[in-house]
């Protein structure tokens, strides 16, 4: 019985500390935000998808506003998909340390 009793101990011990293992914290990601906007009136654009990195997407609020949260830190780019009646802008490459707020504005031109 002594025997299965420490079994028994170390595997609930073993058990409660993988319980525990440490969850990716906040600090390992950035957060992306700002404006798409027309370059001509500075009026913001509504629901224009952002993407950033290929895998956050985000549609802009009615003042052309967005947030993309949880962007892992390090390089890469923010792709916009225009409206009908705007022209398609490049990819804009960006470059986040974690913790960081980014702030990136995005004019499109009319067609």
């Amino acid at each position: 019985m002594t025997r299965s009793r420490f079994l028994f101990a170390s595997l609930l011990a073993i058990g409660v500390t993988a319980c525990n293992a440490p969850i990716t914290p906040q600090q390992n990601y950035a957060t992306i935000s700002g404006k798409v906007y027309d370059a001509t009136t500075n009026v913001g654009i509504p629901n224009v998808t952002v993407t950033a990195l290929i895998v956050n997407s985000v549609l802009t609020g009615a003042d052309g506003s967005y947030t993309i949260m949880n962007v892992p830190a390090g390089q890469g780019e923010v792709q916009v998909t225009a409206p009908p009646g705007y022209q398609q802008p490049g990819a804009f490459a960006i470059a986040v340390q974690a913790g960081e707020h980014f702030t990136l504005n995005i004019p499109l031109q009319h067609q």
